[in-house]
């Protein structure tokens, strides 16, 4: 079902609140989960039965397509009132769709002639505004498409807003599980935890509450054992995946000093990670002011020094959840 906005459009509210359904409240504009959609871009939400989504066009008239898709990977137009008939092949040259693949390609699919729907007219006004309705849970993927000549034309194609208003709060149901579960840690704010892996082993980082930053470090327990610290590293991994950070399929891993993968990455739900800056640390607190701050890098020193490794006062780890406002989102990963 496709619900046209009505005229409740409040001062302080960007977007339509109905009643029943979840506002988180930030200073004096209510908010819900919001998201900024670019030309060339695609984001991912993750909806429950009767989840709202409301999409304004914030400038421009670019074509706003939806994926609605089921856990498994297949298609699910009626979900949100499209009709399947309508829906066109996506191309995935028209966008950044590498996070729409891997996704794809861990729950087992494949994007290729992907279908989807057009959201809005022909013509679009710029606040034109447009709000869908869930009938049952899907992974939702929107995409603002850009081609080629309307780019070397001067045409940006426009931006979207897209606001999530949860028909329940948020609850401590977590993903699924990769397979048997063999040790669950809660890592507590401000804190850091330390953990070994075997080979095989899964490890999945769920980000629980949403709005978190965590830094994640993974070292080589046989450089270890020969009294040698490698690591993650940065550069070498954006080097050999070719990208700023792995992401799910072809160029999957995370690299130590000597080139040799340490873990590779078989589902991301988040999409936007820092793996340039440091960890925060002690010398940044102090400069802005806050001496003697708890920060990421001196937790890390503290968690690994049991297995012999040396504290710094500055650890060059991934950032997993970099501006992720999506609970329970999640990075899978295996060693």
């Amino acid at each position: 079902m496709q619900i046209h906005a009505p005229a409740r459009q409040g001062l302080l509210s960007k977007g339509v609140h109905y009643p029943g359904h979840g506002w988180a409240a930030t200073g004096t504009e209510q908010i819900a989960e919001r998201h900024l959609l670019r030309a060339g871009q695609s984001i991912h939400l993750r909806l429950a039965a009767g989840d709202l989504v409301n999409l304004t066009m914030e400038d421009g008239d670019g074509t706003l397509l939806a994926v609605p898709l089921r856990p498994e990977g297949t298609a699910a137009h009626a979900t949100i009132g499209l009709d399947p008939q309508t829906a066109v092949p996506l191309d995935l040259a028209s966008f950044d769709s590498r996070r729409l693949s891997g996704w794809i390609a861990a729950q087992g699919g494949s994007a290729d002639r992907l279908p989807a729907g057009r959201l809005f007219g022909d013509s679009v006004t710029p606040g034109e505004n447009l709000t869908l309705k869930a009938q049952e849970d899907c992974d939702l993927w929107l995409v603002l498409p850009v081609s080629l000549d309307r780019l070397v034309a001067g045409g940006a194609g426009g931006t979207v807003t897209a606001a999530v208003q949860q028909q329940a709060p948020p609850n401590e149901v977590l993903p699924p599980l990769l397979g048997d579960l063999r040790e669950e840690l809660r890592v507590e704010r401000a804190t850091a935890r330390a953990y070994r892996l075997q080979k095989g082993d899964f490890v999945q980082v769920i980000d629980v509450d949403g709005r978190q930053c965590s830094d994640f470090m993974a070292f080589n327990l046989a450089a270890l054992d020969r009294g040698l610290e490698r690591h993650i590293d940065s550069t070498v991994t954006r080097t050999l995946v070719g990208g700023a950070y792995p992401a799910p399929g072809l160029f999957d891993k995370f690299f130590d000093q000597d080139m040799n993968p340490l873990l590779r990455l078989t589902q991301d739900t988040v999409g936007r990670h820092d793996t340039f800056a440091l960890a925060c640390t002690a010398r940044g607190y102090e400069e802005r002011g806050f001496p003697g701050h708890v920060n990421c890098s001196d937790n890390i020193s503290q968690a690994v020094e049991p297995y012999g490794i040396g504290a710094r006062p500055a650890w060059p780890a991934i950032n997993f959840f970099f501006n992720s406002w999506i609970p329970h989102s999640d990075n899978r990963l295996r060693v």
